[in-house]
């Protein structure tokens, strides 16, 4: 990452128009968003970067991602669809759930920055339609994109969405001044599914593709996707921590929801149904190694920052962390019972046993 000063990172992240974000790394725009924690950040500041941040999917060239799409080899390519398939059934599966969770919230302010936001997931849906008609060759209009792709959800990630999601947002339908059941759907959406899920896979995508130099066209619209979701996950932050300090009963709403929520979203990130066509790390350059236990350590480090930015207290916080990582450990385990072989990580494991002094 850049060694530029913190305030130096968030200003070229948020100023970079589409054209510039290929030279904006993740890394960067998490710098840019754990800004957002800071207490002089609210509703309508978010809203003002939106209207700043504006981008067109139709502004992208995907023709050097075609050429290159084909050089990647079929184990990599294989990961790799499976990761983008995800985030297009993803997002427009918030794009089609948000709409009670606008209608239901308390505040103008927080109505008109979901609005934008639901603006957002429609634009990424575009985003990753054309993606995967003119890269990945999966054509027929949008509609038919998503019935070609749909089978391919892992069991984690349809428990998250077509379970979790979307009961927690009919219920915010039906029950529309249900406080518990707002905050049970701001928790399931902005903090595990784009804090915790997107947020890792966001990650792990761009950092392969900068470091491999490939697919520029992606990179950059993926980018903008992170500086989008960025300003998202800052609102559902914001939205829970004015709950907890109104209400003390909803952090422990918060903190029961995460629990509830850790499982599915672990399995859906490391989905052991799914054995990996992947080179053995040993074989793989450094720079192109992608730890599942640095995933995880990130992964929960990054949710960490935001529970405590709600107001959850450390001893809570510190308890949710240490159940992930004993989820994690089940998962790795679970997928060598089903493969009958070891999972990666268990080289990475070693490495770092041999590194220890």
């Amino acid at each position: 990452m850049s060694q530029e000063a913190p305030s130096e990172v968030v200003r070229k992240v948020e100023e970079s128009p589409l054209e510039d974000l290929l030279r904006v790394s993740i890394d960067e725009v998490q710098v840019q968003m754990d800004s957002y924690l800071e207490p002089e950040i609210d509703s309508a500041s978010l809203y003002r970067r939106w209207e700043k941040q504006q981008w067109a999917v139709s502004d992208l060239d995907f023709s050097e991602d075609a050429r290159q799409w084909a050089t990647i080899p079929e184990g990599s390519r294989e990961a790799i669809r499976r990761t983008m398939t995800l985030f297009f059934i993803g997002e427009q599966a918030v794009t089609d759930t948000l709409g009670p969770v606008l209608h239901a919230a308390p505040h103008e302010d927080e109505r008109v920055f979901l609005a934008t936001q639901i603006a957002d997931e429609a634009r990424h849906t575009v985003f990753f339609y054309r993606f995967f008609d003119e890269v990945l060759e999966v054509h027929g209009g949008l509609r038919a994109a998503l019935e070609a792709v749909g089978p391919q959800a892992t069991e984690g990630f349809r428990r998250i969405f077509d379970t979790h999601l979307a009961d927690a947002t009919d219920l915010v339908r039906r029950e529309p001044g249900n406080r518990r059941a707002w905050v049970e759907a701001i928790v399931t959406y902005h903090l595990i599914i784009e804090g915790y899920l997107a947020l890792a896979g966001q990650r792990n995508l761009l950092r392969y593709f900068r470091s491999a130099g490939l697919m520029p066209g992606f990179t950059t619209g993926f980018t903008a996707v992170a500086r989008d979701e960025s300003r998202h996950i800052g609102f559902g932050v914001l939205a829970l921590r004015r709950r907890v300090t109104e209400d003390g009963e909803m952090g422990r709403v918060v903190a029961r929801k995460v629990l509830e929520l850790l499982e599915p979203a672990a399995q859906t990130a490391v989905n052991p149904e799914s054995r990996l066509n992947i080179p053995d790390p040993a074989t793989v350059p450094a720079e192109l190694r992608q730890s599942p236990i640095e995933l995880r350590e990130f992964s929960i480090g990054s949710l960490v920052k935001r529970l405590r930015s709600v107001g959850l207290s450390d001893s809570t916080v510190e308890d949710l962390a240490s159940e992930m990582r004993g989820i994690y450990g089940r998962l790795w385990d679970r997928y060598e019972e089903i493969h009958g072989t070891e999972h990666p990580v268990r080289w990475y494991q070693r490495q770092e046993a041999a590194a220890a002094p």
